[in-house]
């Protein structure tokens, strides 16, 4: 019954962030052969512009795993994961309260009804969420390699796993601070924004070639560090 409650409070957030995911990954066209001297142009402009050793960016970057490292897991997914967590963690105090956004009446009534704690509740649609999460990280990743793979571009699936575990374990952090933030302000629109405002400030500064912070959150989602050393 409460995951019923759960998948009814993100029916709509979870097809759309995954269509999109899927959307995205076909818009990379994983499908075409890349050209690597192209590839290896764009880096030295890139070390250019940011004012790094050419030859330091070739060296990560200048294969097929750094753009697809690149392109998909620190590009795509690093905006998109946040962003589905911020929104889809708040879901749940504005459908079972009026006064926090939701609709009125029903999902409030059907909620006081149930004979469970508000933990159970929490923790049920904590669960829920943290599952959808993990699938839109790898529904479209799937997507990704298996049309790369077919083009003859063979991508690490050993390392696609080890990016996808921490960007959904870094998700996971944005989900606990959404619903923080929900139960803080009891108002899902306050919660979105100010946890939207948040995944956007923690990408700064933006364009640059040095780590994130260690204590920033996308320190651990990209995976630089793992493919650094």
């Amino acid at each position: 019954m409460l995951w019923q409650k759960s998948w009814w409070e993100t029916r709509w957030g979870f097809p759309i962030f995954l269509a999109l995911g899927l959307l995205l990954a076909a818009w990379q066209r994983p499908w075409i052969q890349h050209d690597l001297n192209t590839w290896i142009s764009f880096l030295q402009k890139l070390a250019s512009m940011w004012g790094v050793n050419p030859q330091q960016l070739i060296s990560l970057l200048g294969d097929y795993d750094g753009i697809v490292w690149w392109n998909w897991f620190n590009a795509v997914l690093l905006e998109l994961l946040p962003l589905y967590a911020v929104i889809v963690g708040t879901s749940f105090i504005a459908y079972s309260c009026p006064p926090a956004g939701g609709s009125r009446g029903a999902a409030c009534l059907f909620t006081i009804s149930l004979p469970v704690s508000r933990r159970r509740i929490l923790l049920t649609h904590a669960a829920l969420t943290a599952i959808e999460i993990f699938l839109v990280a790898i529904a479209p990743s799937l997507f990704y390699l298996i049309a790369s793979g077919m083009a003859g571009r063979r991508f690490s699936y050993w390392n696609a796993v080890i990016y996808l575990l921490l960007l959904a374990l870094g998700g996971m952090v944005f989900l606990a601070f959404s619903f923080l933030l929900a139960v803080i302000f009891s108002n899902q629109w306050k919660a979105i924004i100010i946890g939207v405002s948040i995944v956007v400030a923690l990408h700064w500064p933006f364009g640059r070639f040095e780590e994130y912070a260690w204590w920033n959150v996308y320190h651990l989602m990209s995976g630089e560090t793992y493919l650094r050393y």
